[in-house]
């Protein structure tokens, strides 16, 4: 039985290997089950990819379809949420969600909110857990390596993507700087120290 490539040419067997002659050259054909790989037949001989002595491109194919499905996740995951500018992108069902359900969200997010600046005093009062964390409060940006800062910048953000969704939707106007305004002024004195 004859698995593998098939020749194209005038196959002579020669010395006990298979020769293929196409267009006046001899290409030397395998015929292994360890080398078929179920690619096409496209009428002249091609190598097999060998890693120790077996038929590799499956695993390569299965590697690089691995890292084309990495790299549109990371394409598609990282445009949403918090932008490096500051802003925040919804995802699609807060898009098109009901006034009622972006009226709850929006309520909830501001109560923990409300929150963070008391997390973020205790985190700050507590020595730093790792060397990076420490490294981060030295010479840290705007977040001085706490992770309540970070949260905050990020839910504040979530926050005003929703309320300008409930303004274009003509939903219940929620004051957000109004409820955030003492919070606000906590935060800048944490970002401070």
């Amino acid at each position: 039985m004859t698995t593998g490539l098939r020749c194209g040419g005038t196959l002579r067997q020669d010395a006990g290997a298979r020769r293929c002659l196409l267009s006046g050259l001899a290409h030397e054909m395998v015929y292994d089950m360890t080398y078929d790989m179920g690619a096409p037949q496209l009428g002249v001989p091609i190598r097999a990819i060998t890693f120790r002595g077996r038929a590799a491109v499956k695993s390569v194919r299965m590697g690089l379809c691995a890292v084309l499905l990495a790299g549109l996740l990371a394409g598609c995951m990282g445009s949403l949420g918090l932008q490096s500018d500051g802003t925040y992108l919804l995802e699609r069902h807060e898009q098109n969600a009901t006034c009622d359900i972006l009226y709850k969200d929006i309520w909830g997010r501001i109560q923990l909110i409300k929150s963070l600046p008391a997390k973020a005093m205790a985190e700050q009062a507590a020595p730093p857990p790792t060397a990076s964390q420490l490294f981060g409060r030295w010479f840290g940006g705007g977040d001085k390596g706490l992770k309540a800062v970070e949260d905050y910048d990020r839910e504040r953000a979530h926050t005003y993507a929703l309320q300008r969704i409930m303004r274009e939707k003509k939903c219940v106007n929620v004051d957000v700087d109004l409820e955030l305004a003492e919070v606000a002024t906590e935060m800048s004195r944490i970002r401070q120290n």
